[in-house]
């Protein structure tokens, strides 16, 4: 067996999946997806061959051939983060997994009558069952059937919209392979404002309009990302503001890019979010991490990429602004893996590791450090011409660090590549950063409950953490954070909710457990 993903049961040795058949139900009042997967694998007809699946929280009702013919399956005992291995026995080209998802699912947000998902980083086993790996990557096609009057999206292309007996299907496709944790879809009350020919937003009506002003210059981001690496490969750039639960600033579901409402009021931080997203289109989407111990690899490609196209649309001022940030962000967080100096390097080993909690700021400063280096040691011109030839060598592949290596070295032989991918904290070569960067800003955090309310009100992990960290982290606060807590999480996405209660309880806080696997830091 070779298991190149230690987040997965995903075995290359295995015939490959290439294709996913999806055919889903969304059940408002049960909060469930009723679903098959078809799963199509490499070889077709040849020799049977047992096939090992990710699932998590699935109920997995039956599993036949493309004939009907009943497979045997078996489905191991859970295991912390991971989920559970569904095996299928002599399965032979396509594979039938009829299944329903939990009312808990860690990729699902369900609202009244709203949906929508977040797979990154291993969640997309909580919603289909497949090789969650992003070295297993699949094209697809959805069947979606909700109610008429919900509205349907996911990240691919709509070929058709169908109407009978109360419920609407709604049928996309995607055509180029991604990775899972790229599968995406929302569903609720949501109309569509045009951009450009090429993007659209989508957003509830309280957010429409204000969403398409905020969003008008999108046309001029894309236009930039393209003068970095090409050709934009995703046909659309589409964008949907998800409602205020979403745990995050962006998602980069290729086609359509989720946001979050906050960022409406923020003009600086939108377009920053946007164009970081729009730069995974290349950096992520089109070249994958092979594993969460490559992640680097996604996100310091995207953050070089998304200060280009800040300094071109708003001046160099707003790029080196946010890269002293981040530079600042960076020498701040290094001194807590004091005891674990090893998750500062680029390349990570994360065997037994939940990829969430080791996610850090590490990989997308240190990253994007590495690659200011690199272009000063190439020059700005070679490093553009590096950047697009790294992207046409490795487009709609799921590759390592060791890939990266190998092609960088050749064109930058003198570069200290190991110093920067293998070596713990920054290489001693990078200059000190300005001592503006160390000033302390810890953050002043109110302890009046009507101040907080509206600000834990919301669902973004990025603007949550602080406060519920400020509070836990005083004596007198702690027991306002429970309160706040545990008024709120209903709320709350279920990732932020589990990253929370371990923020929580680290300080010695009280709340009721939600869901204890799966604990996420994503930044």
């Amino acid at each position: 067996m070779a298991r190149p993903d230690p987040h997965s049961v995903f075995d290359d040795a295995q015939p490959r999946l290439r294709h996913l058949d999806w055919r889903a139900r969304l059940d408002f009042a049960a909060r469930v997806i009723e679903a098959e997967a078809r799963l199509t694998f490499a070889g077709g007809d040849s020799a049977s061959s047992d096939i090992d699946l990710d699932a998590r929280d699935l109920t997995i009702e039956r599993v036949t051939d493309d004939d009907g013919a009943a497979l045997d399956f078996e489905l191991a005992a859970p295991r912390p983060f991971l989920g559970q291995r569904l095996r299928v026995r002599g399965a032979r080209g396509e594979v039938r997994i009829r299944y329903r998802t939990s009312p808990a699912a860690v990729a699902l947000k369900w609202l009244n009558q709203s949906v929508y998902t977040q797979c990154q980083p291993i969640y997309a086993r909580t919603i289909v069952p497949l090789p969650d790996s992003p070295a297993s990557r699949i094209s697809f096609r959805a069947e979606v059937t909700a109610p008429t009057g919900v509205t349907t999206l996911m990240a691919a292309r709509e070929i058709g919209r169908t109407a009978a007996g109360g419920d609407t299907t709604a049928v996309f496709e995607l055509v180029k392979p991604i990775p899972p944790y790229l599968l995406a879809l929302a569903a609720g009350d949501y109309s569509a404002r045009e951009l450009s020919p090429r993007s659209r937003v989508w957003a509830t009506p309280e957010y429409a309009d204000a969403a398409a002003r905020r969003l008008r210059g999108v046309s001029r981001l894309l236009v930039e990302a393209e003068r970095i690496f090409g050709a934009y490969p995703w046909e659309r750039f589409d964008l949907l503001v998800a409602p205020v639960s979403f745990p995050y600033g962006g998602m980069e579901n290729p086609s359509l890019a989720f946001l979050s409402p906050t960022l409406l009021d923020d003009e600086e931080g939108l377009t920053s979010v946007v164009a970081h997203e729009l730069a995974h289109a290349w950096s992520g989407n089109l070249v994958s991490a092979a594993s969460a111990e490559h992640f680097w690899l996604n996100e310091a490609f995207t953050v070089w990429a998304e200060r280009k196209i800040l300094a071109a649309v708003a001046g160099e001022a707003v790029a080196r602004a946010h890269a002293e940030r981040g530079r600042r962000d960076l020498e701040r967080a290094l001194p807590a893996f004091a005891q674990l100096p090893e998750r500062t390097r680029l390349q990570l080993s994360l065997d037994g590791v939940d990829p969430d909690e080791a996610l850090s700021i590490v990989p997308y400063e240190k990253g994007y450090l590495m690659l200011q280096a690199l272009e000063q040691s190439l020059g700005r011109d070679p490093f553009a011409a590096f950047v697009r030839a790294y992207v046409e060598r490795f487009a709609d592949r799921s590759i390592t660090t060791a890939d990266f290596a190998a092609f960088a070295g050749e064109r930058a032989p003198e570069f200290a590549f190991d110093n920067w991918l293998n070596q713990s904290g920054l290489p001693a070569e990078v200059p000190p950063a300005p001592a503006a960067v160390y000033s302390p800003e810890e953050p002043t955090v109110p302890l009046e409950r009507a101040a907080l309310e509206p600000l834990v009100a919301v669902g973004r992990i990025k603007l949550l953490r602080p406060i519920y960290a400020a509070l836990a982290a005083r004596s007198d606060g702690r027991e306002l954070a429970a309160q706040l807590y545990r008024r709120y999480r209903d709320g709350y996405h279920p990732i932020a909710r589990q990253q929370l209660e371990r923020l929580l309880r680290d300080h010695g806080v009280a709340t009721q457990e939600v869901n204890p696997l799966g604990l996420g830091r994503r930044t």
